[in-house]
């Protein structure tokens, strides 16, 4: 059996057919619910978003922020959907809700992407029912076992020849992480680190390419079953598969715990071939310049120039491409695909998209300036004491300890709620940031809410 992902809708980040989804209107993003019952890509309320079947009554539907519901009946073949990022890449993803299968239904709940050049699909499989999506009958290889947010997982690699793929119908390879033992039914939550994956697949000899969608995705296959889903963006950094290549920049000007200090900027990056160069530019000048490797590294200036934040790529040719995760800058993490100002990614043309983490040809990604504070919660509220929150490769400080000074009296977020355009969510108890999913309903990061445009917000009795 084989997803088929999605059977060619999803096109390099753009609404793939548009004459049938554009003409729905489902191109467009809001927060407002929309249930699909035809194949659709596109982005809803920030996140991307597929839906695929190839006949009967499945549906999906689109909730605020990275939420979505679904349910399916044995009058459906295959379907598969889900939601997350285009391009995917290095994130930590959290998911929380509900899987509401059994053993006897053929179906599997799984981060799901794609990359080009090679063009490669790959899973990491988090639970599953009567059948496990790695056990292919072309080509199967395994590769082993490695550690990963506390669970182990097994390599799998397997080929498809001359099947539906995001190019088209190809030849290409399979990349499986399985956890072990998978996860179970019914309320359901974990966290991705996806580097970790990546790495183990690297060091296997299994290598990606350039990164199209990636989502958190629910598939059934002639099963009946329903799923509600809510995925996030977390923070911290790449543990157990990205170690060693995240030291050679990262010298100097630390707390001493390994955590930035508050005055220190932070890029971190890595290159698709390796050799790639890069420029931090403050105030229009050049202050630091890195080589890169093909492993994630923070690489740290100290000095205290202030003003506009570019990172540049200057040295784009044959495989050359740059990874930019992110930059720490005053007390804060500012996501590469949070920016609007990138000339560096190639999206028909060099420089015809923003919101990406990818730097294909020679350009600028902007951050910003010194002292803009984007999460509201920056360095001159996160010094003192509340420095032992800031723990592990969390390099934006911005969760554990800072949470009882950053919300008013907000402890334990139970008398909160957050006014998320118009209409009231809980606020989340346990993470600052995106949504989540709490006490058998979603809830809403306090970072998160606060960051929404117009006159929402958190409100506390």
């Amino acid at each position: 059996m084989s997803l088929t992902t999605l059977k060619q809708l999803a096109k390099s980040g753009a609404c793939a057919t548009k004459a049938l989804v554009c003409a729905a209107a489902l191109c467009a993003s809001g927060a407002y619910a929309q249930t699909l019952t035809q194949n659709a890509t596109g982005t809803h309320d920030g996140f991307y978003y597929s839906f695929w079947k190839d006949n009967g009554d499945a549906s999906f539907e689109l909730l605020p922020g990275g939420r979505y519901r679904s349910q399916w009946s044995n009058a459906t073949n295959n379907w598969v959907g889900g939601k997350g990022w285009n391009p995917g890449g290095r994130k930590v993803v959290n998911y929380s809700g509900s899987y509401n299968v059994d053993n006897s239904q053929n179906s599997y709940l799984a981060l799901y992407g794609w990359t080009r050049n090679p063009l490669v699909e790959y899973y990491v499989i988090e639970s599953y029912g009567s059948y496990n999506p790695s056990s292919c009958s072309t080509g199967r290889q395994t590769y082993g076992t490695f550690q990963s947010d506390g669970a182990t997982y097994e390599i799998v690699r397997c080929q498809r020849v001359n099947k539906p793929s995001i190019e088209g119908n190809a030849t290409f390879y399979q990349y499986f992480s399985v956890r072990q033992p998978k996860k179970g039914f019914g309320q359901i939550s974990g966290t991705i680190t996806v580097g970790n994956h990546f790495d183990a697949w690297a060091e296997a000899g299994l290598n990606l390419g350039n990164h199209d969608y990636m989502v958190l995705a629910t598939e059934g296959y002639q099963s009946s079953g329903s799923s509600d889903i809510t995925v996030s963006e977390g923070t911290g950094g790449d543990t157990g598969g990205d170690t060693g290549g995240d030291t050679g920049g990262d010298t100097g000007g630390d707390n001493g715990d390994g955590s930035p200090s508050g005055s220190d900027i932070v890029v971190r990056a890595r290159g698709t071939a390796g050799g790639e160069h890069i420029n931090l530019l403050i105030g229009g000048s050049v202050v630091a310049d890195w080589n890169l490797t093909t492993n994630f590294a923070n690489y740290t200036y100290s000095g205290s120039a202030s003003g506009d934040i570019q990172v540049q790529f200057d040295n784009d040719g044959g495989d050359r491409d740059v990874i930019l995760d992110n930059v720490y800058v005053n007390g804060e993490t500012r996501q590469a695909e949070d920016m609007e100002y990138n000339t560096a990614t190639y999206d028909g043309e060099c420089g015809g998209g923003s919101y990406a983490e990818t730097m294909h040809c020679n350009g600028v990604i902007g951050f910003g300036e010194t002292g803009d504070c984007f999460s509201g919660n920056c360095s001159g509220g996160n010094t003192g004491g509340d420095s032992g929150g800031n723990t592990g490769g969390d390099s934006g400080g911005n969760t554990g300890g800072d949470n009882g000074g950053n919300t008013g009296g907000n402890t334990g977020g139970s008398s909160c709620q957050c006014n998320w355009y118009g209409t009231l969510y809980p606020s989340c108890d346990n993470q600052e940031s995106g949504w989540g999913w709490e006490n058998s309903q979603s809830c809403i990061g306090t970072t998160t809410c606060n960051d929404q445009y117009g006159d929402g917000g958190e409100v506390c009795n």
